[in-house]
């Protein structure tokens, strides 16, 4: 089995040479990129024609790959799926869904940025309120686009049975979707890192991007509800804040002070950075606000031994019941994840790293997807 992989990347990441759109991601070619100019994000629409769509069909013309499997149509667009399926008429196409961007124009996350809510589903009249400058016949043509498009896949795969169920039931292709979990192809380890329970406080972690959507505003909050309480706990946060977001940075120094030595703010981490970060604390905290699909993080917890402390929406009550671990609040609010951390704190867990799909797994699982 051989494979090859090819990016979109637009100008906020690389730049190409000059007279060509191609770029090469490693030194024997097996890496690449195409220079991405005309992608529109909410139709999903690549129209550089002549430049990004006619470079991808030589591609494939070169590498002529028995299986085509798209892990994401952004930079892209839905025209690569006829391009794909022009140029190779005899390939099989796997289409692997992320996120929402196919049922959700707006950032893909079902959530309403402005009222701080997960939208339950995309309806016309809740699209309408993101986007007051859009028609009705502007979603009912991107709906239809994308129903085409993906009828061009010979088989689409969701990271979980939360995200098949929402694409069931708002995308309405009729199409079969595979489940396969992500799995965790990170460190490999001979022993989980050491427990830190004992006489010291439990310590939680945060780990991903510093973004409201994550929850770390809720988390915070959380934190000085069980302060107020009188509980004693240590939250070590890792993460780099990639978008400006004036409030909440305003909520992390604010929680500096209210908070004091039981946080620290550690900034942004390699993922080779990841058994030592985890060796530090005690419980993961997952308390992200949107639908999320598949969490990393999640995985990264159960492989290295660390129990964890989720809301009760999204894809995490999934994973977490699946390998018998985990503590869900019973709302998604700050006060009800407080009550799920004393909870934690009140019992500690006993630390056992829980063995998630790696490398031999997810090949045989693709293997059936790409040739039966």
């Amino acid at each position: 089995m051989d494979s090859y992989y090819l990016g979109a990347l637009d100008e906020t990441q690389i730049m190409p040479n000059l007279g060509t759109e191609m770029i090469a991601l490693s030194d024997d070619h097996r890496e690449a990129a195409i220079f991405v100019t005309g992608f529109d994000r909410f139709p999903l629409s690549q129209g550089d024609h002549f430049g990004f769509l006619r470079e991808l069909r030589l591609y494939l013309e070169e590498t002529r790959p028995d299986v085509v499997h798209i892990h994401h149509l952004l930079n892209f667009g839905l025209e690569s799926l006829f391009v794909i399926r022009k140029a190779l008429p005899k390939a099989r196409i796997v289409l692997t869904l992320h996120d929402y961007y196919l049922i959700c124009a707006y950032y893909g996350q079902l959530y309403i940025h402005e009222t701080k809510t997960r939208c339950p589903g995309p309806t016309l009249a809740e699209c309408l309120k993101c986007f007051p400058e859009k028609r009705a016949s502007d979603f009912a043509m991107r709906a239809l686009d994308i129903r085409h498009a993906l009828s061009l896949c010979d088989r689409l795969v969701s990271p979980s049975r939360f995200l098949k169920e929402k694409f069931d039931r708002h995308l309405g292709t009729g199409q079969d979707i595979a489940v396969i979990e992500n799995g965790y192809l990170g460190t490999d380890l001979s022993h989980p890192p050491g427990r830190r329970i004992g006489d010291a406080p439990v310590t939680f972690g945060y780990f991903g991007n510093i973004s409201a959507v994550k929850g770390l505003g809720d988390l915070l909050d959380a934190a000085d509800l069980l302060v107020a309480r009188g509980v004693d706990f240590r939250l070590n946060v890792h993460g780099a804040q990639l978008l400006e977001d004036q409030p909440l940075a305003a909520r992390m120094q604010a929680a500096g002070q209210t908070l004091g030595d039981r946080v620290k703010f550690l900034g942004g981490y390699r993922p080779e950075d990841i058994v030592p970060l985890m060796a530090e604390v005690d419980c993961l905290a997952f308390p992200s606000v949107w639908w999320e699909n598949a969490p990393l993080v999640i995985y990264e917890a159960l492989h290295h031994g660390r129990q964890v402390v989720s809301y009760p929406h999204g894809g995490a009550p999934e994973i977490l019941g699946h390998y018998g671990m985990g503590v869900l609040a019973e709302r998604s609010d700050p006060d009800a994840l407080a009550q799920a951390m004393q909870r934690v704190i009140a019992e500690p867990p006993l630390i056992a790293n829980r063995p998630v799909p790696g490398r031999k797994q997810l090949l045989g699982a693709y293997c059936d997807i790409y040739f039966n």
